[in-house]
């Protein structure tokens, strides 16, 4: 967006926006599409779905392990709250 001309930073891009400093000269700007490229939208919503995708997959394994091991974690917890029953107290 800027460039340094030796003495001082200059804007990259003309008043009007028709204009953009290259490193050489000044060259016409591109044109920005009507709908504004969309590029940003597109990924933006990409990331959402692949965040959403992995929550989901995180979930479903999260509840087969619970699923297939809450007597082993029930005996687990048992025995924890039986150890610290069983523990003097200082």
């Amino acid at each position: 967006m800027w460039w340094w001309d030796g003495a001082e930073w200059k804007p990259a891009v003309s008043p009007d926006r028709q204009w953009r400093w290259d490193g050489r000269g000044w060259v016409p700007a591109r044109p920005v599409p009507a709908g504004g490229g969309g590029a940003g939208v597109g990924l933006a919503v990409g990331l959402v779905a692949a965040f959403l995708g992995v929550l989901v997959l995180v979930s479903i394994v999260v509840v087969v392990i619970l699923l297939t091991m809450s007597n082993q974690i029930g005996n687990v917890f048992s025995n924890v709250a039986a150890a610290l029953a069983s523990s003097p107290s200082p």
